[in-house]
Parts: structure tokens; C-alpha cells; sequence
């Protein structure tokens, strides 16, 4: 009993000198998520507020702050994502463990455990391969990350980074492309459909696969429904609801002489015209 106690006692030691020393090693920036600053899709609107394109060169993306994203959006990402995340610094103990179990059955990396905040480290700073050296950093970042900003800057920064398939960056974009509607009029079946989307974004893509996609959000609703987060009446409303979802093109660009002509003579004067996210009226008439 004493050997093994000793064995137990060294193989923890050996543990946590290899953290420490992985730790002190390793170099912590996490600037890019604390001075977050994204790549946005400029609009241009002709004289009577109409629009007219939108023109983006990498990541058609349209910012959305923390106080226009609703709160039950935030709920429904935090019910199917990581439902301890307003408990946690960062990293979930409970589900690193449940994980690991999974992990070494399976012999192989199969279940992740990353709270919202690892996703968005992930998403910023490190690779998306799976290997331990990876998920470790990851785990630490978001440590940091969480000693730095508030819980709700980290939802705001993760929901505008993320990829919602079809070209669409950021939850705002994906509301009024695939809806066509601000975030504020979303009903809650939306808000799970987009909210199913960043785990597989091009299997979950509601133009090209709407009975995967609804499959995905309904998941989501009973989440919430298993939570107490919505009652039998919401429930029921969600999942029988079906959205109707747009196939438009990014840009939407109803000019494209004129649009090429302004991009020309602004581009000299405003270098990230196409990544400033810059709202542009022009003096011409659509309907004219």
C-alpha cells in the first residue's frame, strides 16, 4: 500500500512540475482577444437609406455590442455549449475529467470539454489541431483570458468571431442573412438554429440542409427545456415553428459600376475601406 501511495504521491509530482514548468515556458499573448479587433463588412446606401452593397475583403462580418445581442440567444448558446460558463474561470474541472474518461477509452482525442471561453482562444490564437500541448494552452489562455475580461465581454467577442457557415461571421450577419431580420426580432427558434451552427457550420447550413438544421435547433430547445430555462409552452411553440431562411448572396450588390467607381476614389483616403466597417451614403438614387 505504501508503494503504491508513494507511486501515486511521484506521478502527481511529476505532474505538476511538468505544468509548472510548461507554464513558465509558455508565452501568454493574449492580445488579440483582449484588444479584439475584427474585420467588418463595410456598407455602402444610396441618398434614400437603401442599401446598396455590402463590400468585405476576408470575413463579411457586422459587429453586434453586448447589450443589442438578446438574452435569450445568450441563454440558448450557453445551454448547448457550456452551461457552467458563468460559474467557471474558464475551464470546466467536471467536464475535463468526464472528457478524459472518454478520451482514454476511446484511445484517441474524441471529446473536447472547451468552455465558450477555450472556443474563442482557439478561434483567435492557437490552431484547431488535436493534440495535448494544444488543449493544454488552450486551458491556460482562457484562464487568462478570464482574469482580464468579464463574462459578458467574452460572450460579445465570441459571438461576433464566430463562423456561422455561408459566408457569415458573427451572429448579426448570420441573423440578416439567413433571416433577414436584426437580432432583436429573432424568435427563439432562430436564435437556436444559429446558435447549432458553430459546431458544424457547413452540415448545419439551413440553406443547403434545413431538415439537419432544424434537427440541430430543436436539440438546443430541449436543452433549454431540460434546464428550466423555458417552460412547456415555449417549448412547444419552438419546435413546431418553422423559419423561413434566405439563400442571398454576401454582398448583395444591386450597383456594381457604382460601387467599383466609389471603391476607386475612397480607397486612396480610406486604406481598410473594405475591413473598417464603415456605413457609406452615396448621392445616388436606386430607384432612379
Amino acid at each position: 500500500m505504501r508503494i503504491i501511495l508513494g507511486l501515486g504521491v511521484a506521478v502527481l509530482l511529476a505532474i505538476l512540475l511538468f505544468l509548472g514548468n510548461f507554464y513558465s515556458q509558455m508565452k501568454l499573448d493574449i492580445s488579440p482577444i483582449v484588444d479584439y479587433k475584427p474585420q467588418l463588412t463595410t456598407q455602402f446606401f444610396d441618398r434614400n437609406g437603401e442599401l446598396i452593397a455590402n463590400v468585405f475583403d476576408e470575413q463579411n462580418r457586422r459587429y453586434a455590442s453586448f447589450d443589442e445581442i438578446p438574452t435569450r440567444l445568450i441563454e440558448a448558446l450557453v445551454a448547448v455549449e457550456d452551461t457552467a460558463f458563468f460559474e467557471h474561470d474558464g475551464i470546466n474541472i467536471e467536464a475535463i475529467f468526464r472528457a478524459a474518461i472518454k478520451d482514454i477509452q476511446a484511445m484517441a482525442l474524441v471529446e473536447g470539454a472547451s468552455t465558450i471561453t477555450q472556443q474563442l482562444v482557439k478561434n483567435l490564437v492557437l490552431t484547431r489541431e488535436k493534440k495535448f500541448v494544444r488543449k493544454l494552452k488552450e486551458a491556460i489562455l482562457a484562464y487568462e483570458v478570464e482574469k482580464v475580461l468579464s463574462k459578458e465581454q467574452i460572450i460579445e467577442r465570441y459571438l461576433n468571431e464566430v463562423f456561422f457557415g455561408h459566408g457569415y461571421y458573427g451572429v448579426k450577419t448570420a441573423a440578416a442573412g439567413y433571416f433577414r431580420k436584426p437580432l432583436s426580432a429573432l424568435s427563439l427558434k432562430e436564435m437556436a438554429i444559429l446558435v447549432g451552427l458553430p459546431k458544424a457550420p457547413s452540415t448545419y447550413d439551413p440553406t443547403r440542409q434545413y431538415e439537419l438544421s432544424m434537427s440541430r435547433a430543436n436539440a438546443v430547445i430541449r436543452r433549454m427545456r431540460d434546464l428550466g430555462w423555458i417552460d412547456a409552452a415555449q417549448y412547444q411553440q419552438a419546435i413546431n415553428e418553422q423559419p423561413k431562411v434566405y439563400n442571398d448572396t454576401l454582398t448583395q450588390n444591386k450597383a456594381p459600376y457604382l460601387i467599383d467607381e466609389a471603391l476607386k476614389q475612397l480607397s486612396a483616403t480610406i486604406p481598410d475601406i473594405k475591413s473598417g466597417g464603415y456605413k457609406i451614403t452615396l448621392t445616388a438614387d436606386l430607384r432612379v
